[in-house]
């Protein structure tokens, strides 16, 4: 991408090759919103130059944030500074020809999951009842129910997750229906308001093993399952391999059958460590 290659060799005249490298391949745009990821050794102040040089030639980026912090807490989110530009931090984010209103401080949005949300989107059918079970601001559910007669249940805990996705549902016209809802989506399934389901998904890796009782019965006798999960590895092979071997074990201690249809890598989280995606057809 253009703009890529202009950071990189921008901030390779700022900071040197070896800085640079962990500046350039960690940058992230979300609507006119540029965000960088900060490394231990580099000043705020050092990356406030950068996004000043960034702000006066990339005309199409209005703001730019810094990410201070790992993914943390209940409702999944970053810590930022602000950097420089508009000092706001919602914009009006597209994926997959869908609109999205975010704010970067309250929801977390990730551009690498963007070929997953059109993947999924593709394997579902006119006339599935999809669970989502930890949607954020619904970026699988309103993919899903863009193109596709498909009622959507897309739960998050976030009650900010929960307002952007209600305001983005009306940015769109969706050929399916979203139902949006706030709140624990086990307690969504225990209550009946979820019931009877095609497909469910699991996009939250922390509680993939805790939330599978309540994501089987949330589905029909027959459906598909998609769990993305976090697991180790010498390499992204042996990550996917273990991945596979240790969910599935697990799944198959509570259903009759779980056939694996799909499994991937998504992306590297860590030394030795990737997000992977598992797809299942079950039977209970």
């Amino acid at each position: 991408m253009v703009h890529g290659v202009y950071l990189r060799e921008l901030a390779r005249k700022l900071f040197g090759k070896n800085i640079s490298s962990r500046i350039w391949k960690r940058m992230e745009i979300l609507g006119d919103i540029l965000i960088l990821r900060k490394p231990y050794d580099v000043s705020i102040e050092k990356l406030r130059l950068l996004g000043e040089h960034l702000l006066n030639e990339l005309t199409y980026i209005k703001s730019v944030w810094c990410s201070i912090s790992e993914v943390k807490g209940k409702y999944r989110v970053r810590d930022f500074a602000y950097l420089c530009g508009a000092y706001r931090s919602e914009t009006v984010y597209v994926e997959n020809e869908t609109r999205f209103l975010i704010d970067i401080t309250k929801v977390y949005v990730s551009p690498a999951l963007n070929y997953e949300h059109k993947r999924v989107a593709e394997k579902v059918s006119n006339g599935e009842k999809v669970l989502n079970m930890f949607s954020g601001v619904g970026l699988f559910s309103l993919i899903m129910a863009k193109n596709k007669n498909v009622v959507v249940f897309s739960i998050d805990i976030n009650p900010y997750a929960y307002y952007y996705m209600v305001k983005s549902i009306y940015l769109n016209s969706l050929k399916g229906k979203v139902i949006p809802i706030l709140g624990d989506s086990k307690d969504a399934v225990l209550e009946g308001t979820v019931t009877e389901v095609d497909r469910v998904l699991m996009p939250l890796p922390e509680l993939v093993y805790d939330y599978l009782k309540y994501a089987l019965l949330a589905l029909k006798k027959k459906g598909y399952l998609h769990v993305y999960l976090f697991a180790s590895g010498q390499n992204r092979a042996q990550a996917r391999e273990n991945a596979v071997i240790e969910y599935t074990s697990f799944l198959r201690k509570y259903v009759k059958k779980a056939v694996i249809e799909n499994s991937r890598v998504i992306r590297s989280v860590g030394r030795r460590k990737y997000q992977v995606v598992l797809d299942y057809y079950i039977e209970k």
